[in-house]
């Protein structure tokens, strides 16, 4: 949103637009996985709010456990659940919303001893099948499938067997020289870049062909410039609307993978930037995708800035907030360290779902 901002008022200034700057696209905070192999996915997860970093580190090679994979997985299905955990182990913890999250939607269970054990390092076997529980919960068809192709396959549980032969048949999970190894520890940028294909079917996770326990990702394939494709676009943009400063009032503009969304309020800007954006030879058909949007940039911009409002009124005005937006879900996401129940009641009340919290 920051460099969204930048954008437009650099376009008042002049017509020479930088373009990387708009929705989730452009560098990232964490100092870890500039040559990390999965780098697209942990900076996509890490843009959408459904990781986050410590010290400006993801730490992508450390073991995944429990209480981890429950939050992720609890923040990309998002909403705010307000049921308790009945695990004595997790009450009281950091997680504790997330699990009783994940359990309630029969994604994750607890073991037979009454306890869930969310410090616990996660395997490959496992968490397949914990990612089989979050498609099955979205309503993702699934292929039938018996046969597990894996050269180790009696190595793996026979609890495991159809989650792994599902999800492997469908290209989420992928081995290394035909080995699933199921009993490896799976690590936190393993994890995101499998989760990373569920939500984006098609996707790969890597620039280049690299080899990694979890997969062999293809070389990068020729592309239209980013910022090729947005000077294009805001050329467009000005044709249909007059400036960029007008069009903030009625639009958005959002990278998503390698494709630029731009959604707009009003059915017929909406129809002629298409058209326009249609007839321009100097942009791919597949590369800009022109959508409905409920809020416009200038929306989001009054929204971050009451969100923050009331929550200084209610926690501070020196408390540490700050603000972000969920363009895929159209929610202004107000990240936090900590909040009481009466300022999350005055954000509900004021707001209802559209600003969704984030305490990290």
């Amino acid at each position: 949103m920051k460099r969204y901002a930048t954008i437009l008022a650099a376009a008042a200034l002049t017509a020479a637009v930088s373009v990387t700057s708009l929705g989730a696209a452009g560098t990232t905070a964490l100092k870890d996985i500039d040559t990390y192999w999965g780098k697209q996915a942990v900076q996509y997860f890490y843009d959408n709010h459904y990781i986050s970093g410590e010290n400006g580190y993801f730490h992508p090679d450390t073991v995944l456990t429990r209480e981890s994979v429950a939050a992720i997985i609890n923040n990309i299905i998002g909403g705010d659940f307000t049921g308790k955990s009945t695990f004595k182990d997790v009450q009281g913890r950091w997680s504790e919303n997330a699990i009783a999250s994940l359990v309630d939607k029969k994604i994750m269970s607890g073991y037979s001893n009454g306890t869930f054990q969310p410090a616990q390092d996660i395997n490959r076997e496992e968490f397949a099948v914990i990612a089989y529980n979050y498609l099955s919960y979205k309503g993702v068809g699934m292929q039938n499938v018996s046969n597990v192709s894996f050269t180790d396959a009696n190595q793996i549980s026979s609890w495991a067997l159809k989650p792994v032969s599902v999800l492997s048949s469908m290209g989420y999970i992928q081995g290394s020289n035909n080995l699933f190894h199921p009993k490896n520890k799976i690590t936190r940028g393993e994890a995101v870049s499998i989760l990373y294909r569920m939500v984006n079917p098609g996707q790969t996770t890597a620039a280049n062909t690299v080899n990694t326990t979890d997969s062999t990702v293809p070389a990068e394939a020729a592309q239209d410039s980013k910022t090729t494709v947005e000077n294009a676009v805001f050329n467009d943009i000005t044709d249909v609307y007059g400036s960029i400063k007008k069009f903030a009032d009625d639009g958005i503009m959002y990278w998503q993978g390698d494709k630029l969304h731009i959604g707009i309020k009003s059915n017929d800007k909406r129809d002629k930037l298409a058209e326009a954006l249609l007839s321009d030879k100097k942009l791919s058909a597949d590369v800009v995708n022109v959508q409905h949007a409920g809020m416009s940039y200038n929306d989001y911009k009054t929204l971050m800035t009451g969100a923050e409002s009331t929550y200084r009124a209610s926690e501070g005005t020196n408390a540490d907030v700050r603000t972000d937006v969920d363009y895929l879900n159209e929610k202004v996401l107000l990240i936090v360290k900590s909040i009481n129940k009466d300022t999350q009641q005055a954000l509900i009340k004021k707001y209802g779902d559209s600003v969704k919290i984030v305490v990290q």
